[in-house]
């Protein structure tokens, strides 16, 4: 029969193991993963509003009416080709981009040109 201090030890320890593994997935995000706007200012607008920062997971992304799933996403350290299904204010249409990452800059370029943003923190 587990005693009151084993119990402790135990759920100590899968606590630290739930962390440890939360982390790792956390670890394993590619770098363009987080919250990104053209200045510092902005990465404090809601996502109600117009000017709301880009919110970039690991499979899609979302700012104020326009929510994106990524369909493929092809590259490593540091550049990465996407191609994604987006809605925009309720319009279903395509959007294909490369996004690359160095140090706490993002840049996103598509047809209509490129455009750095700064990883909010």
């Amino acid at each position: 029969m587990p005693t009151t201090r084993t119990t402790a030890l135990f759920g100590a320890s899968a606590l630290l193991i739930a962390l440890s593994a939360a982390a790792s997935v956390h670890a394993a995000d590619p770098a363009y993963v987080g919250t990104w706007a053209s200045d510092l200012a902005q990465c404090k607008v809601g996502q109600d509003r117009q000017e709301a920062p880009l919110v970039l997971s690991r499979d899609g992304y979302d700012q104020h009416e326009t929510h994106c799933k990524f369909t493929s996403v092809e590259g490593a350290d540091g550049d990465w080709k996407v191609k994604s299904n987006c809605t925009v204010e309720g319009d279903a249409q395509p959007y294909d981009f490369t996004l690359t990452v160095s140090g706490d800059t993002l840049t996103v370029t598509d047809e209509a040109g490129s455009r750095d943003l700064l990883l909010c923190r």
